[in-house]
């Protein structure tokens, strides 16, 4: 169910389909929803990543490729079995209360939420773009280079016009190196937009129109050395809510189905109070409230057969006791 779709059935519930009545549902549905998403913590708002390993050479830094809005738990492992669950910190505290700080044997790192960037690899340099988009976007992209002056690029891409209609790849590149990228947006299009830089590449399907990446930093980092003598390898399980998806168009599909009664009955009494009629209001938020209500206990009921990650202290193996070796313990953090 679009936007458009709940809008229009709002509008001819009410009998306003004027095109001011139009927009004035589809704001108010926006509105709407982003209340609601933030009320509750809805699964389809989670996002579980699970073994997740650690670049030894990032220092502690890895990168989610979603736009979080909160991280509910952060969870070290040296073993890809048992995992320890981290403290939140702000960075502020770290650097205050904490410096000079040291990841010896028993202690545990905190994790704070770092700067949003664009491209999760430090360093990336010069960056490609290749499209074969029939008509003309533009592509927007900003950062900093080596010396930490910020830089920017706007231009515009098309692909390349041939006989009979079809459009073949068309490359551009960057003028500048970048050190960070803060910014990569593009427009709505109906060709993928393939990025290149320092040897990753990224595909950016047609409905999006830019890349983020939440950064989180464990602090310290974790270091050590394993017992082939490598730099030790370590994995995060992390559970993060997402922000709540923008509805930037007619075509957006509300993320949370399980609120979508909710949102026909909110937009229908925003309609009712623009034409002055309060009882039909009042009496539609009800049963959006109903709803709202209804879709939060469904959730409940179903979580009983739905299995989740529960973080606990130690998610294998006793914590107290740690006399094992080869595994992960408070007496034994690196499990040798």
């Amino acid at each position: 169910m679009t936007v458009a779709d709940i809008a229009q059935f709002a509008a001819e519930t009410t009998g306003d389909i004027s095109s001011e009545g139009l927009d004035y549902a589809k704001r108010a549905l926006r509105l709407k929803y982003a209340t609601l998403y933030d009320a509750h913590n809805w699964r389809e708002s989670m996002r579980v990543l699970d073994g997740v390993p650690l670049d030894p050479t990032m220092n502690g830094v890895f990168f989610l490729p979603y736009d979080a809005e909160e991280v509910i738990f952060c969870s070290l492992s040296y073993d890809g079995v048992s995992y320890v669950r981290l403290n939140y910190r702000e960075r502020d505290w770290i650097e205050r209360f904490t410096y000079p700080a040291y990841n010896l044997p028993g202690n545990t790192p905190w994790f704070y939420r770092a700067e949003n960037l664009a491209w999760p690899y430090p360093n990336p340099g010069n960056f490609t773009f290749t499209t074969s988009n029939k008509d003309p976007f533009n592509v927007y992209i900003a950062g900093r280079d080596a010396n930490d002056q910020p830089i920017s690029e706007s231009f515009i891409m098309q692909g390349t016009p041939q006989a009979g209609g079809i459009y073949l790849p068309a490359s551009l590149t960057t003028q500048n190196a970048y050190k960070t990228v803060t910014v990569l947006s593009g427009q709505v299009t109906t060709m993928p937009l393939t990025i290149s830089a320092g040897g990753h590449t990224f595909v950016m399907p047609p409905a999006m129109t830019e890349l983020v990446f939440t950064q989180i930093v464990l602090e310290p980092p974790p270091i050590g050395t394993a017992p082939g003598g490598g730099p030790l390898q370590s994995w995060i399980r992390t559970q993060v809510k997402l922000k709540p998806d923008s509805l930037d168009n007619d075509m957006s599909v509300p993320r949370i189905s399980h609120i979508w009664d909710a949102l026909v009955c909110f937009t229908t009494a925003a309609l009712w109070k623009r034409l002055s009629q309060l009882t039909k209001a009042n009496s539609e938020e009800q049963i959006a409230m109903e709803h709202v209500k209804a879709a939060i206990q469904v959730e409940k009921n179903q979580s009983e057969f739905f299995q989740q990650a529960v973080p606990v202290t130690y998610e294998y193996g006793d914590y107290l006791k740690g006399w094992w070796w080869n595994r992960a313990t408070s007496w034994n953090p690196f499990g040798m």
